[in-house]
């Protein structure tokens, strides 16, 4: 009976150490867990398409649809070139992003003491290059010309007829070049 007994009392503890074990591991899978929704939380949609290595397909404000690759990546933009149409390139801003389907995972831009590139900047270059642009709007409307002049808060753009229209960057959903 003894021996039955201690055996019983074996039995016991090595189920009391597979409890504790698996408690152990599920207090560890919680703890993992909780981690990736703290990391994520602070994984941005630049750190998404910064981590794109693939084809993407980007839907902005107004219905605009474009795809293409990754070309860079900055403050509150994303370039993309064109595969279809060498050298067309798509300025989309970030915050008229209604959608992408393609990102891959996040790839978080290091600290720099060198402030990242703006949308205006990127137009300004545009600009200097007297690009023919074509800006779909917010509202879902196009102007389309000759990038003439990037301001603080705004783009002129030449039409064919000469006339100049300014437009507000809150109003730029996708500029293309």
């Amino acid at each position: 009976m003894p021996e039955d007994f201690d055996e019983r009392v074996r039995a016991l503890e090595a189920e009391l150490r597979d409890v504790a074990a698996a408690d152990a591991d599920l207090e560890r899978d919680a703890e993992v867990a909780e981690r990736t929704r703290i990391e994520r939380s602070r994984v941005d949609l630049a750190d998404r398409f910064r981590g794109c290595t693939g084809t993407v397909d980007v839907v902005a404000v107004g219905g605009t649809h474009r795809r293409g690759e990754v070309a860079d990546v900055g403050d509150g933009w994303v370039v993309l070139a064109d595969p279809m149409t060498a050298g067309t390139e798509h300025l989309v801003r970030l915050d008229a992003v209604v959608s992408v389907r393609g990102l891959g995972r996040p790839a978080p831009l290091p600290p720099s003491p060198v402030p990242p590139q703006s949308v205006a900047s990127v137009l300004r270059t545009w600009c200097r290059d007297r690009a023919q642009v074509r800006l779909a709007l917010v509202d879902g409307s196009h102007v389309a010309g000759r990038a003439d002049a990037a301001y603080a808060d705004h783009v002129d753009v030449v039409d064919l007829s000469g006339e100049l229209a300014s437009v507000p960057y809150a109003a730029l959903s996708v500029a293309t070049r």
